[in-house]
């Protein structure tokens, strides 16, 4: 998919839309965060599509695409927008793609809202010392998501039979295997493999396995030296221009382009 990538930033605000509206697809350079006040909004990612509502965390990764309707006539958020330098600079713990979904229900407590309300309140008084306490907030948030997390993955784990179909096709996503051998493996046909995936996991087996694919490479190109050759072998494409393609399908971005802006 072709869309923009918008320049990496820092700002910080809250935002409240009166009328019905719809982003088209893009991407930034930077993170950015959305928590929902009031309203709700569908979110469309490479991944598939979602609804969110109040307490609800939108977060997007560098180079994300994602697609934005409002579906009320008042939608009202937080809005954080924050370099990976960011993160590194202030030690921010930032659940990792595994652990934090594109959008998050979170306990109604009111426990993060008022992080979010200081870190706004920090960005527009723009004081000394504003974005070392920016950070500091957003560390407090990070901490209290993770134990947010790791109360959702007790409530709400993936059961049995799914988690057993993630690990068949975790396995799979560095070979050439095809769908016929893959579900052969599972003692299935292949029309039932793919039923069952899709039920469970919300993607068919071959976008499952893309997208697992396109994570470890942003991976490798954004940790590593390895080149662009050595990381699509690694990852099971028969040729670098397979893999280069695939990537740049899926990120709107050459390799060597997410590299370079990856290292700064």
């Amino acid at each position: 998919m072709h869309h923009p990538i918008y320049a990496s930033e820092f700002v910080v605000y809250s935002s409240v839309v009166r009328s019905r509206w719809q982003i088209a697809p893009h991407a930034h350079e930077c993170f950015e965060m959305l928590y929902v006040l009031e309203g709700r909004c569908q979110v469309a990612t490479e991944v598939g599509t979602y609804v969110a509502e109040p307490h609800s965390l939108i977060f997007f990764r560098p180079y994300q695409w994602h697609q934005e309707t409002s579906l009320t006539d008042v939608y009202a958020l937080v809005c954080m927008r924050f370099p990976p330098d960011f993160v590194t600079q202030y030690h921010v713990p930032l659940p990792g793609p595994a652990e934090l979904p594109t959008v998050l229900s979170l306990p109604p407590d009111e426990a993060f809202r008022p992080i979010l309300n200081r870190m706004v309140d920090e960005y527009q008084r723009r004081e000394p010392y504003h974005e070392q306490m920016i950070g500091a907030y957003m560390l407090q948030f990070a901490v209290l998501l993770h134990r947010a997390l790791r109360q959702h993955s007790g409530a709400q784990s993936l059961p049995p039979q799914a988690q057993m179909l993630q690990h068949l096709l975790d396995q799979h996503v560095t070979s050439t295997a095809s769908l016929r051998e893959i579900a052969h493996a599972a003692h299935m046909s292949e029309s039932h493999l793919s039923h069952q995936v899709k039920a469970m996991l919300g993607v068919s087996p071959k976008t499952y396995v893309r997208m697992q694919r396109i994570a470890r490479a942003r991976d490798l190109l954004a940790s590593t030296a390895m080149s662009i050759e050595e990381i699509a072998a690694t990852l099971g494409y028969d040729e670098p221009s397979s893999f280069f393609r695939a990537f740049k399908r899926t990120t709107g971005m050459t390799p060597g382009h997410f590299r370079a802006s990856a290292h700064g």
